[in-house]
């Protein structure tokens, strides 16, 4: 019942944003539904998704990056550690029907600065979003980033689960709260589950700091027991 709950829910968020988002936006000239969808600039791609889970939306996230690297720097060939941290340099996604009219397809736009430094590095492995390089010796991802490195990241975009979202008020309560930050941006949920939420931020400063000053004693937010597969932090809502 709370997975249906959650969903709708979900879809409701979703239907304001889109809507918002087309209100705001200039008419464009209408395009012929057969017709590919062409990439606003260098740092987007338009590929296709199997689906819409977490580890099918990282995988077309990881392959968008690979066309985008190539048409930024023709030849460039992405590292494995790139690759795996492609959803950390994310700027904004969006999925829409393939225009064969049969399964679907993930836009997918890069931060133009990330994607510029991961060219710059080469075959370094940077940090998501913030470019600096890390090495198989480096501290460990503390419980709930699931070993992302995006909250060492100064500024960016990332996925952040929380459970414990039992009811319409707790919805309500975790958005406003995560909304009113000024150090998140853009906070819109993404996916649900059970009783979790995943949401996707922008964030201003490391996201492990917006985070922990979000962790208030007597708060509502706490770190996750458990990492959330896919999330760059997990966390855990307790009315």
């Amino acid at each position: 019942m709370m997975r249906t709950f959650l969903s709708l829910l979900l879809a409701l968020s979703v239907a304001v944003a889109a809507s918002a988002q087309t209100a705001s936006a200039p008419a464009a000239a209408p395009a012929s539904s057969a017709a590919p969808t062409a990439p606003a600039s260098p740092y987007s791609a338009t590929v296709p998704v199997a689906g819409t889970s977490d580890a099918q939306r990282s995988a077309a996230i990881a392959t968008a990056l690979t066309q985008v690297l190539r048409q930024v720097s023709p030849g460039f060939a992405a590292s494995p550690d790139m690759l795996s941290n492609a959803s950390g340099y994310v700027r904004n996604f969006h999925y829409s029907r393939a225009p064969s009219g049969s399964g679907l397809q993930l836009t997918v736009d890069f931060d133009p600065g990330a994607v510029g430094r991961l060219v710059a590095q080469g075959g370094s492995t940077p940090s998501a979003a913030g470019g600096a390089a890390t090495t198989a010796g480096a501290t460990a991802a503390s419980p709930g980033t699931a070993g992302s490195t995006a909250g060492a990241a100064a500024s960016g975009t990332a996925t952040v689960w929380v459970g414990g979202i039992d009811s319409t008020h707790a919805y309500a309560s975790l958005l406003s709260m995560l909304r009113g930050d000024s150090q998140l941006q853009n906070v819109i949920p993404i996916g649900a589950d059970h009783d979790g939420l995943l949401l996707q931020v922008g964030y201003s400063a490391p996201l492990a700091t917006v985070l922990a000053a979000l962790e208030t004693p007597n708060g509502h937010l706490s770190q996750a027991v458990q990492p959330h597969a896919g999330a760059d932090a997990s966390l855990r809502w307790t009315p």
